[in-house]
């Protein structure tokens, strides 16, 4: 029995990814799912942020979000395309759900559709973060 398995992995490309490369990116990763059997739910640009550390050479990236449903063995051999990929900084996989029924998956789908048709609502603004103060330590420094 084939059993369908909830992951999502993040990838992070060289930040001047052209939207060329992008598309190519995007066509190997279909072709990868639909060879094997997967479901894609979501493809998330997050657009590009700055790294904390330097990955070869870069303090900058361009960060993805892959939520799909698939087995295992999509998982090795999309790893290795993107290991394999120059354009590809980093990735990491991660199993979200174990089982994925048929049902569910058309409702994620459905779900991530909504959420893509929807516009943001950004004429409220931001909720202030309040920080509470640390309390003054006890036996502090001496003089």
């Amino acid at each position: 029995m084939f059993v369908l398995r909830r992951y999502e992995t993040i990838f992070i490309t060289h930040p001047e990814l052209t939207e060329e490369d992008f598309s190519e990116l995007q066509e190997k990763i279909n072709s990868i799912l639909t060879g094997f059997k997967g479901e894609l739910i979501r493809l998330d640009d997050w657009g590009v942020r700055k790294l904390t550390y330097q990955i070869r050479k870069n303090t900058r990236g361009r960060f993805f979000l892959l939520d799909y449903v698939a087995g295992t063995d999509l998982i090795r051999e999309l790893e290795r395309n993107l290991r394999l990929s120059e354009r590809v900084l980093r990735f990491q996989t991660v199993k979200i759900d174990d089982q994925v029924s048929p049902e569910s998956l058309k409702a994620l789908q459905e779900a991530a559709g909504a959420e893509k048709a929807k516009p943001a609502d950004r004429s409220e603004p931001p909720a202030e973060i309040k920080v509470a103060e640390e309390p003054p330590q006890e036996g502090g420094e001496k003089a």
